[in-house]
């Protein structure tokens, strides 16, 4: 009789290894637009404990219902961003990105994948989390999914977990980002499968109605935050945002896997991830269909569900990703061990020399280090680059004060430094605090669509802030009644030109743009 194979964690084999995956995912040190409001309204919370139901950073709708489902995240960035400043919004995200790699390995290990098939897997997972993991509360869902997803892999294969743990995992989940959802859903077809194949198999359906008892708890449990008046959005917020049909269209990253492949430019980054990522979910499905008894069908359940929603928008890559590692690992490891090869490689991790294994570690905890001094966690500041700095910091030497009709994701910018002196037309809170027509007329005036000069002169705009390269500029600079004040290889500033701002000595200023951190 074979003895089933030794199970191997990368915990115990490579440390370094996992480090050095941690840093990878954790790369990208970019501002993200909503990054000023984010930290913003965690202070204002802290400071005030509720926000204003209106939204009085806007000109364009300031009585508009404005809905907050991130409340959490929000007073964690605040609390943080108040006691360390940037450097402790970097440490907050990379401590998310290596918890939520740290599950993922935990799950792996409950496979009986070989050290060479997880480290592999571990790797790309963590160059497809690159672009995912930034500074906002999406970071929150990974790090959640990542640890229930722990919890079924462990249920999975040794018949037992504490699966109530969700119940919380879920509840505080609720609180931080709208995506807790998917935690809920996870779980009901986790645990549906589970009930299948137990009648079948003629064990009863006691095993999967446990589990989705504990389903309908955490669902339950997500309802307990209303007594917190600003969890009281939750719910309302997810399903308004997922039934908005303009949220297809005017949000880049809801855009489908195949169509975000087509669109992006020849031999771009966007184009070689989007390839990356379609050759992971392709060798994981080519794995899953030469062993299909891998012991691990409500698993495979849950991470066919979830790669179908990544090819229905390219924001869920990430969540799919994490839930197809540890079945990817768990089938290559099978197709391995049919080649005999499985025995060679534990025995590699068992009988390598003690000295030098502690050398490949210190090198690769060296190359992580290095890689994270260079692009990583332990560089200096928030790159913030690409956002108007001069462009405002002209605005305030100058005293110019008003209604901003500002780049979409420049809002936020706008407000942190300008509020409450300057109010924008929109920001990147997009249907969360504006309604469909002031949406609308947004895209209009930004794609230089028909009616784009209709948002000019539809709304008291004193001041219009666009990207230098923006299709905006075509009507901005069609308009006789609006004069540009202030360029840069940024940004464009203009302003009516009857106003005292288009009066000034020297307009146009022309500037440069400096190295931006945030805030």
């Amino acid at each position: 009789m074979t003895a089933a194979p030794t199970r191997v964690s990368l915990f115990r084999y490579s440390p370094a290894l996992i480090l050095f995956a941690i840093v990878i995912a954790d790369a990208r040190q970019l501002s993200d637009p909503d990054l000023w409001g984010h930290v913003l309204w965690g202070r204002e919370l802290l400071a005030h404990g509720s926000l204003p139901r209106g939204n009085p950073y806007s000109y364009s709708a300031p009585g508009y219902l404005w809905l907050r489902h991130e409340w959490l995240s929000e007073v964690l960035m605040g609390s943080i961003f108040n006691h360390f400043g940037p450097l402790g919004l970097k440490l907050l995200k990379f401590a998310c990105t290596a918890s939520t790699l740290c599950f993922v390995v935990l799950a792996m290990s409950e496979t009986a994948a070989p050290v060479l098939v997880q480290a592999p897997i571990l790797l790309i997972l963590a160059l497809m989390l690159v672009p995912a993991i930034q500074f906002r509360p999406t970071m929150f869902d990974f790090l959640s999914l990542s640890a229930l997803f722990a919890l079924l892999t462990r249920h999975n294969w040794r018949g037992s977990a504490p699966l109530w743990l969700a119940i919380p995992i879920v509840a505080i989940w609720s609180n931080l980002h709208g995506g807790f959802f998917v935690g809920i859903i996870v779980m009901g077809v986790y645990g549906s499968t589970v009930m299948l194949a137990d009648v079948v198999d003629g064990a009863g359906p006691r095993r999967g109605l446990g589990i989705i008892a504990i389903t309908v708890a955490a669902a339950a449990s997500t309802l307990c935050t209303f007594l917190i008046p600003p969890a009281r959005d939750t719910w309302y917020t997810l399903i308004h945002s997922i039934m908005n049909p303009m949220t297809h269209y005017a949000v880049e990253d809801w855009k489908p896997l195949i169509a975000a492949l087509k669109s992006a430019d020849s031999g771009s980054v966007p184009q070689k991830y989007f390839i990356v990522v379609l050759f992971f979910f392709s060798a994981a499905v080519v794995s899953v269909l030469l062993t299909p008894k891998g012991g691990d069908a409500p698993l495979v359940a849950v991470g066919g569900l979830l790669l179908a929603t990544a090819f229905a928008a390219e924001r869920n890559i990430p969540i799919a990703a994490i839930t197809i590692a540890p079945v990817f690992a768990n089938h290559l490891g099978l197709l391995v061990r049919r080649r005999d090869l499985p025995s060679a490689s534990d025995a590699t991790a068992r009988e390598a020399p003690r000295a030098a294994r502690w050398v490949v570690e210190i090198l690769i905890a060296v190359v992580a280090i290095t890689f994270a001094r260079h692009d990583g966690v332990l560089t200096p500041g928030i790159d913030a680059n690409g956002n108007p700095v001069r462009a405002v910091e002209f605005m305030q030497s100058h005293g110019l004060e008003g209604n901003v009709l500002a780049q979409y994701g420049w809002g936020q910018y706008v407000i942190w430094h300008g509020a409450p002196g300057m109010k924008v037309f929109i920001d990147s809170r997009y249907d969360l605090a504006y309604p469909p027509t002031v949406v609308w007329d947004w895209l209009k005036l930004a794609n230089n669509l028909d009616g784009g000069a209709h948002t000019l002169a539809a709304y008291p705009h004193d001041f219009v802030l666009l990207e230098e390269d923006s299709a905006a500029i075509k009507v901005m600079d069609s308009q006789p009644d609006w004069r540009l004040i202030y360029s840069d290889d940024t940004a464009r500033l203009y302003a009516r030109a009857n106003s005292s701002a288009a009066r000034l000595d020297g307009v146009p200023f022309a500037g440069t743009s400096p190295p931006a951190f945030f805030p």
